[in-house]
């Protein structure tokens, strides 16, 4: 009976050895392939992009691949553009670049639109989604939901919702330009239980500021934030508002979370006509204040404030109804998926 032998012949060893290392090649060239292309795109973008004109580049990833993936090509693409025109002298405020990725069922194409002496130039690349290296299963797009909790004719300048905790009322703080007003819902109706005089607090500007900042640690105090002025109030009595003067910027929007992940969204209008129609977009803190939004819902009319009294869970939106002509006040939540 024959015995093979522990030993690997020579032409065998250099087989694997072969082998091996071209399992290891064709790893780093599949990791390598949609970089590749765009370094190619770029090199050609570049031959026609004058050099002084490499100032910044716009992307957009139209959920064609992950944030992460995005992150990385848009990395590759602006070091080969950088590399091939050198550095700026005089950068310019507007992207003369921009970049867009659009998802096919068989390729990831990407655009390239050039601004070149008051004409737009395309480029493209395609890129095989069977040579993309596969990527873990995108977390769920979260989906805005509204509801509305209470309208009015008086003009309402800030409102909050706060979710009340066991064996606690759900209330509802309103902010106009001569008081507060504190709600409670009881047998599903809104009571009011307190009216808090603004008195020489009032709001008399003719375009009114107020924002209102609720904290779950102190569930009985509220902080009110006017034009150069920042008020505390208590929501359990009728005394009077103990005020600073503040010199704290304009709120613009408000953090909003996810229920369905750890992930934190930043919730703001559209910052439209205020005699138009607006919606509430949802975006990527993260990122730059120009992204589009990752999810918007309708609103019939400008919204007034954005504000939360659920440490983000929820925020509370005000929106005045041009077809009406009342102040709304809606709860804004997170939905997951479609």
């Amino acid at each position: 009976m024959s015995q093979t032998s522990a030993c690997l012949s020579p032409r065998t060893a250099i087989f694997l050895t072969l082998t091996f290392f071209f399992c290891i090649f064709a790893a780093e060239a599949r990791d390598d392939f949609a970089e590749h292309h765009v370094r190619e795109l770029a090199h050609r973008v570049s031959a026609e992009l004058p050099r002084y004109k490499m100032n910044c580049v716009n992307w957009n990833n139209h959920e064609a691949v992950s944030e992460a993936r995005s992150q990385q090509l848009k990395s590759a693409f602006v070091e080969e553009l950088q590399n091939r025109q050198g550095d700026s002298s005089s950068p310019s405020t507007n992207c003369s670049v921009r970049v867009f990725l659009e998802r096919t069922p068989a390729e990831i194409v990407i655009t390239a639109d050039v601004e070149n002496g008051g004409d737009t130039q395309h480029f493209f690349a395609a890129v095989p989604r069977a040579g993309m290296p596969a990527e873990s299963a995108a977390a769920p797009t979260p989906r805005l939901e509204k509801e509305l909790l209470w309208q009015q004719s008086e003009r309402i300048i800030d409102a909050i919702f706060v979710h009340g905790e066991t064996g606690t009322a759900n209330r509802l703080v309103v902010l106009q330009r001569d008081a507060l007003l504190v709600y409670e819902k009881q047998a599903g109706v809104w009571k009011p239980v307190l009216t808090k005089p603004m008195e020489d607090t009032a709001i008399t500007q003719r375009a009114p500021r107020g924002e209102l900042y609720f904290s779950i640690e102190q569930p009985d105090r509220l902080k009110i934030v006017f034009a150069g002025k920042s008020c505390q109030a208590s929501l359990n009595d009728a005394s009077l508002l103990v005020c600073q003067q503040s010199a704290e910027s304009a709120r613009t929007g408000m953090l909003l979370a996810s229920a369905c992940d750890a992930r934190v969204w930043w919730l703001r209008g559209d910052g439209g006509d205020m005699t138009a129609t607006d919606r509430l977009e949802l975006t990527n803190p993260s990122l730059p204040p120009t992204q589009a939004p990752i999810a918007e819902i309708a609103t019939p009319g400008p919204v007034v404030s954005i504000s939360s009294g659920e440490a983000v869970r929820a925020d509370t939106a005000v929106v005045f109804n041009l077809a009406t002509g009342n102040y709304e006040i809606y709860r804004i939540a997170l939905a997951c998926g479609q």
